[in-house]
């Protein structure tokens, strides 16, 4: 396969990019100077060894954004001794807390992966339930008190929803769903700070 076909292949597996759009991206490198093309390269390449992958919420973030703040595998909220560590936000990919982030949510995160199909008999390996179980054991040595299932207000959303409520009852710890504010459809990567902040303030 040549350069452009493999190329728009990868492009292709981008989420919400199809064929045409892959091929578009292609065509807009091909026509950049060949400075761009090399400074995107070394971005990609740069992207894997400056970032690391939270021990703690699984969140992406920059290396050397962690060493003022704490331990260098976890990242600067997890470390940070300012948040509120009595509440966790569970949200489904790293996109949904730069959202909640603007909203003014000040406790901590938890990035679970994804969602459960509805016809799914087992939970994928990349939907971290077993993780969060984890986390809420340990944390509720220390001072948890709540935990948030921020999912997207969709069927598989809900569907998460109900099955992560059912394996958290025995923590004792409140367990709480965003309230009115997120119509039905939506994901938290698409909705504007207020609209959190509302669902937040109307949880339940």
């Amino acid at each position: 396969m040549d350069p452009i076909e493999r190329l728009s292949s990868l492009f292709e597996k981008f989420p919400g990019i199809g064929p045409r759009q892959a091929r578009r991206f292609v065509q807009y490198l091909l026509a950049s100077p060949s400075s761009s093309r090399g400074e995107l390269s070394e971005l990609i390449k740069r992207l894997g060894a400056e970032t690391s992958q939270c021990k703690r919420c699984y969140r992406w973030f920059v290396k050397q954004s962690a060493k003022a703040t704490g331990p260098a595998d976890l990242c600067p909220i997890c470390a940070s001794a300012s948040r509120d560590s009595s509440i966790i936000f569970v949200v489904e990919k790293d996109a949904d807390i730069e959202n909640v982030e603007r909203s003014g949510f000040r406790g901590l995160y938890f990035v679970l992966g994804g969602t459960i199909p509805l016809a799914s008999e087992d939970i994928p390996k990349h939907v971290r339930v077993l993780e969060l179980l984890k986390r809420v054991q340990f944390d509720t040595a220390e001072k948890l008190k709540e935990i948030i299932l921020g999912l997207s207000a969709t069927t598989e959303g809900d569907h998460t929803r109900l099955i992560l409520g059912e394996k958290l009852r025995e923590s004792n710890i409140k367990i709480s769903a965003l309230g009115r504010g997120l119509s039905t459809g939506s994901e938290l990567e698409y909705a504007d700070p207020d609209t959190i902040a509302s669902a937040l303030s109307s949880r339940n």
